[in-house]
């Protein structure tokens, strides 16, 4: 996958299309297509579930480190019964920002934001956080 990002909306399906609505149906390989193959990535845990608090901080080098870490938690989230869901996205340049929700069994919700950053439409640096 390598579009062109131009708006919030093209961030927003890049972001929810490929790689949440993937996370969320246990195919990490489609979901990291979404980055580029250098991507940084830092991750704040959002939704607590097996052992993992808002403390942990998960941060990768590479699409194929961030592979591994999604496949061996995906099963988790599964279990878990949680799916993200993206709300805004703005985009400018080669930046954009994102709101989204885990959405949990019975409509619990807990919001995050993240931070991105494009390189050849893929993201190259990601990072999210708990609101």
């Amino acid at each position: 996958m390598t579009s062109v990002i131009q708006s919030g909306d093209d961030l927003r399906r890049l972001l929810q299309d490929t790689y949440f609505d993937s996370i969320d149906s246990g195919d990490a390989k489609t979901a990291v297509t979404a980055l580029h193959e250098n991507v940084e990535w830092v991750h704040r845990q959002v939704w607590e579930h097996d052992g993992h608090t808002s403390d942990d901080v998960d941060v990768y080098q590479g699409r194929d480190a961030v592979f591994e870490f999604l496949d061996a938690r995906i099963g988790e989230m599964q279990n878990e019964g949680i799916e993200h869901r993206v709300q805004e996205a703005i985009c400018e340049g080669d930046r954009g920002a994102f709101k989204a929700v885990v959405v949990g069994p019975e409509g619990a919700e807990q919001s995050f934001f993240g931070w991105v950053e494009l390189t050849a439409g893929l993201v190259s640096m990601y990072s999210v956080t708990p609101k």
